[in-house]
């Protein structure tokens, strides 16, 4: 089964996607979804260059030292637990971002109860790393909610998109809207 079937299936099973779209719409879906990626909404920018560190010149280098996965820039439908949890826990995202990488996570077996362990450990400071990522992201409490927001995401419920762009702003409104892509080639086309 591929990471596609994986991941979008387990929404699929429950009722929250219609179907899996293929790899050649999500392909396509993540050309578009790319600007969002490389940006901030305005509350995140208000927020993040709120120290010298969180600038993000001088951060992105050191996310990418804390989970050099980062540096590859995808979808996160190919990635381990671990590492899309390295990412949301250096990367500060409003609660709005959240629904996507929150999903994400769901979609693999105990993701959202590792997220929880790992994120208690940086509120409570009981890791290493915890002052180092505190930094990163630069809103306190941000670890606390990410506890909070995993507990709210085991039973379906995800933060409030906002004003963002509901296409973007969650793994199933994502896979939702590249289901609606021309296909091309056409399933079964090389096989």
């Amino acid at each position: 089964m591929s990471a596609i079937d994986e991941r979008l299936g387990f929404f699929v099973r429950h009722g929250m996607l219609e179907r899996v779209p293929s790899a050649w719409q999500i392909s396509v879906g993540w050309v578009a979804m790319l600007p969002i990626t490389l940006s901030e909404s305005e509350r995140e920018r208000a927020r993040s260059r709120r120290t010298w560190m969180s600038q993000i010149p001088r951060r992105a280098l050191f996310q990418v030292i804390y989970e050099p996965r980062q540096l590859r820039i995808d979808t996160g439908l190919r990635q381990r637990p671990d590492q899309i949890i390295g990412h949301v826990l250096s990367v500060y995202h409003e609660d709005a971002f959240l629904g996507y990488d929150l999903q994400l996570l769901q979609s693999h077996p105990g993701g959202l109860d590792r997220l929880r362990e790992r994120a208690t450990e940086v509120a409570e400071g009981r890791t290493r790393w915890s002052g180092y990522l505190e930094t990163l992201t630069s809103w306190p409490g941000y670890h606390a909610r990410l506890v909070e927001l995993a507990d709210e995401a085991e039973a379906f419920r995800y933060p409030d998109p906002l004003d963002l762009d509901p296409r973007f702003a969650s793994l199933v409104g994502f896979a939702t809207w590249c289901a609606t892509l021309p296909d091309w080639p056409p399933l079964g086309f090389y096989r």
